[in-house]
């Protein structure tokens, strides 16, 4: 009795609880696009990563610009976000908005831009994945996209339960909803923004 839950779909006929990470990153892209964004920079692990497949996907469906100089290939952990958008601040010089793999990429992020001088999201807005309780108390709030985690959990035991039971026999994929909790780090693209360019 198997049951796969996370935010990759299988291919595989046995049980899955997802929330997928591919549209969970569309609607992401689509969010800052909505604010008038259109270079876009992504921070995070890339290979094998369903998140930044689904931003090099999301940015090819909007028509956006994909450059990999746009990007950083770092941990996931603040310190990675911290020392990634020390990376990008070198090579890039006209992002207006980054995505980040997940909220505690985005806490070093934020803290990196906040060393560099730069205001969220007057200068550039930052969006991540998760929705962590600290997310909330960041300065500024991080808007980023909730993931149902406790839900993922509960429905995938339910799940396991219900086929040990022989409740049903069919493989089932249950795909929980997710929404962008919108809080004070997105904000509409300020053409008078500073850049990076302007960085000595």
């Amino acid at each position: 009795n198997v049951v796969y839950t996370g935010l990759i779909p299988m291919d595989f006929q046995f049980d899955q609880v997802v929330c997928d990470g591919s549209e969970i990153v569309y609607t992401a892209i689509s969010y800052l696009k909505s604010l008038g964004h259109s270079v876009i920079g992504y921070i995070g692990e890339q290979d094998k990563e369903p998140r930044f497949s689904g931003y090099k996907e999301a940015l090819s469906k909007l028509d956006l610009p994909f450059a990999q100089r746009n990007t950083a290939n770092v941990h996931q952990t603040s310190e990675g976000g911290y020392e990634g958008m020390k990376m990008l601040a070198r090579t890039c010089d006209d992002l207006s908005a980054i995505l980040c793999a997940n909220d505690r990429t985005a806490i070093g992020v934020l803290h990196a831009l906040k060393k560099l001088n730069f205001r969220v999201p007057e200068d550039i807005s930052v969006i991540s994945v998760d929705d962590i309780e600290t997310a909330q108390y960041l300065s500024p709030m991080l808007t980023t996209v909730h993931i149902p985690l406790e839900e993922l959990g509960r429905i995938t035991a339910k799940t396991l339960i219900d086929r040990i039971n022989g409740g049903h026999r069919l493989p089932m994929r249950i795909s929980l909803p997710f929404y962008i909790a919108k809080r004070d780090s997105c904000g509409k693209l300020n053409r008078r923004r500073k850049t990076f360019a302007s960085l000595p």
